[in-house]
């Protein structure tokens, strides 16, 4: 294959715990695509290993299509695990006097548990004997109670140096307010010992609510090294086989950073992969037209959903990760269950068939893959019902050895319980629909939503085989599976522009507003510069205030737009207190507002964007041509079955197929289950419809 010399690339890269998978899409509106496995102790190892293949899709030599790449976006897995697996840096912490407990007490219950046993002391992320308390003290409005003298500033440091930590954290009360002694730390630790990582909770999110500052400074120090060791070797290795251009990461709150503000802020990359299916559903359904879709995502180790009105992301605040910590991040709202395709099947001390949280991951991943796997999971079980072929799977770079994964599901879960290889198998499909359609139910019925007026958009390498039949189980009706679903959060990752956020706390009930508008100012002014250093001009670059107001006496926020012009004053934040009742009753329904109680605001927050130049895939016209299988196959999915194969490689713009049929490409497989039909739009898309039912607009039924 020739390319033509002019023809320039963009790469998204997203490190599962499972795949590693990667896209290019070319200038000319082609996109090539290819996944490996992840190398869980060497990610760049892994990646590069993908990039080789994908150059050998696109026709060049690795060094030649990196050279002609203009743009290169990571998503990675790298805080996500570190935090997961609590394995990090050895962190220090320097807290005020009084508070160094403050992580042991957290935020009293552990987690939405209810059952006491299940309630467990939370994870100490830095030792009791790393946490130092020094004598000082900053009252809320910003002024010096008790002097932090620069000798036991200096004393806390050494001593926690001494103790060999290899990050510091500092997080001290009301510094917020009034950073200068946080500050005093921080220059200490900068002039003495350059090598440590150091966290400041003033310059990292100056917002009230100590517990939630101090654990978000805590926890970018616990990921801050591995995150610098991985952007520098990520860095290096692709600069050293061509690549011209500087490595964007992705953020979990949709957005792309440099390399050196993800060494500064390695939290922020928490989820980015997840992120970055959502930001490419959010471009999917803009150019098919669709306003309310659910996400959902399935790839080696979890099942992520999510939920989009008005083809807009909902980013959360505070979030909790793992069930453990309560941060004071912000990210896409995904929820994450432990049902992925590597996720093992066991049976539970009552005798009773579960499937996950647990793993077999990348290594030694299912047993089908002939790693060393002796547990069997999700695929093993599609495996031994016939859903995958070793022929098609990853383009027959891999063998299935469906005899090993059928004894073991019989031993592990079928002999206990008395039936056979097939029917444990099945019965580990069963539960996997059930799990991912309860939580598609906890995003949209559980909050308010109806499913059956959403459509779903559906990808990652194993929902294929499962898409139809979580959709049917929620009343969902329509599916779009992207032409590049088996890496589709890689190829999300292109469709995310270039974002800063900054928050700080700024309390304002009544009267003038010097202080609010001086800190948006003040803000607006950093992320203008920082975009400025990212080479965006003004004409490239948009700019968003808002501002987190609640009723006084309530615990959480609402998100307000607030005018950015340079005569923003206290007129406008009178304006926004007399209409948040209104607001408030439309985001949380009628009757909810708390009348006659005073609207304060709590912080404010200004988000930046440099716009990116996309490239758009290109279209293709109806061919005409009538889709053909190229064989039959038994399947025992709901019994035996003879279905239609069909390959993705022949099916062209236009084409229709009805179930039961399997279309099998590359990198996944689609199970089109009896009353589906499945139609190819011009951009490879292909899009389901459940023809056994209908669903009006009043969401009423009939079969």
């Amino acid at each position: 294959m020739t390319l033509r010399s002019e023809v320039t690339f963009q790469i998204g890269c997203d490190i599962g715990g499972t795949f590693t998978d990667v896209v290019a899409l070319a200038s000319d509106g082609q996109s090539y695509a290819d996944k490996s496995d992840t190398v869980p102790d060497d990610l760049a190892a892994g990646l590069l290993a993908t990039l080789e293949n994908l150059a050998g899709r696109v026709g060049l030599p690795l060094p030649g299509l990196l050279a002609a790449t203009t743009r290169f976006v990571n998503g990675t897995t790298v805080v996500t695990n570190a935090v997961a697996e609590l394995r990090g840096a050895k962190v220090g912490l320097i807290t005020t006097q009084g508070f160094g407990d403050n992580l042991l007490i957290a935020r009293s219950a552990r987690n939405a548990h209810r059952d006491h046993h299940k309630q467990l002391s939370l994870p100490q992320i830095v030792a009791r004997e790393n946490v130092l308390e020094v004598p000082e003290r900053i009252d809320r409005k910003g002024r010096v109670v008790v002097p932090l003298t620069e000798r036991r500033a200096r004393e806390a440091v050494e001593a926690l140096a001494a103790k060999g930590v290899d990050s510091i954290a500092v997080s001290l009360l009301w510094g917020f307010a009034n950073p200068e002694h946080e500050e005093l730390l921080a220059s200490i630790v900068e002039a003495e010992h350059p090598e440590l990582f150091l966290s400041v909770a003033s310059r990292l999110h100056p917002v009230i609510r100590e517990y939630e500052r101090t654990m978000t400074t805590v926890l970018n120090a616990f990921t801050g090294i591995r995150v610098a060791e991985y952007t520098e070797r990520i860095e290096r290795e692709l600069a050293a086989r061509g690549l011209r251009e500087p490595v964007a990461f992705m953020q979990g709150f949709g957005g792309t950073s440099s390399a050196a503000e993800a060494r500064q802020r390695p939290i922020t990359l928490i989820d980015s992969g997840p992120a970055g299916g959502v930001i490419g559903a959010r471009a999917l359904a803009d150019r098919l037209g669709l306003k309310d879709i659910v996400t959902a995502d399935m790839g080696g180790t979890s099942f992520d959903v999510s939920v989009l009105r008005d083809a807009t992301p909902n980013v959360t605040r505070r979030v909790m990760l793992g069930e453990r910590f309560l941060t004071a991040l912000s990210k896409i709202d995904v929820l994450p269950i432990g049902t992925g395709g590597g996720s093992i099947a066991w049976l539970d001390s009552r005798g009773v068939p579960q499937v996950g949280p647990h793993s077999a991951g990348a290594e030694p991943g299912p047993i089908c893959y002939g790693k060393g796997g002796t547990r069997p999971t999700v695929t093993d079980a599609s495996a031994v019902l016939g859903l995958l072929d070793s022929g098609s799977f990853l383009d027959g770079r891999r063998s299935l050895d469906t005899v090993s994964a059928g004894e073991a599901l019989a031993r592990e879960i079928g002999k206990p319980l008395g039936v056979d290889a097939v029917q444990a198998a099945a019965a580990v499909h069963r539960m996997v629909v059930a799990d991912m359609g309860n939580a598609v139910r906890a995003v949209t019925v559980e909050r308010g939503h109806d499913p059956r007026r959403f459509a779903m958009v559906a990808f990652g390498g194993a929902l294929g085989l499962f898409a139809a039949d979580i959709a049917r189980s929620v009343g969902i009706r329509q599916i779009v599976i992207p032409a590049e679903a088996a890496v589709f959060s890689a190829r999300g990752l292109l469709s995310s522009d270039d974002m800063r956020t900054r928050a700080r706390s700024v309390m304002w009930q009544g009267g003038g507003a010097d202080a609010v508008r001086t800190a948006l100012k003040e803000l607006d002014a950093e992320l203008v510069e920082a975009l400025h250093a990212a080479g965006y001009a003004d004409d490239r670059i948009d700019i968003r205030w808002e501002g987190d107001f609640k009723f006084l006496g309530q615990q959480w926020e609402l998100r307000v737009p607030i005018p950015r012009r340079d005569d923003f004053g206290e007129a406008d934040l009178v304006a926004i207190q007399d209409g948040f009742a209104a607001r408030y009753e439309q985001e949380y329904g009628e009757g909810t507002a708390w009348v006659g109680s005073p609207v304060v605001l709590m912080s404010v927050r200004v988000t930046a964007t440099g716009r990116v130049d996309f490239f758009e895939p290109a279209k293709q016209e109806p061919t005409g041509d009538v889709a053909e299988p190229v064989g039959r196959r038994r399947t025992q999915r709901a019994g035996q079955s003879e279905v239609d194969v069909y390959d993705a490689r022949r099916i062209t713009a236009g084409a229709r197929i009805s179930g039961p049929a399997l279309i099998e490409h590359s990198l996944t497989t689609v199970s089109l289950p009896e009353g589906w039909e499945l139609n190819v739009d011009g951009w490879g898309n292909y899009l389901l419809t459940d023809t056994d039912r209908t669903t009006g607009l009043t969401g009423e039924e009939t079969a």
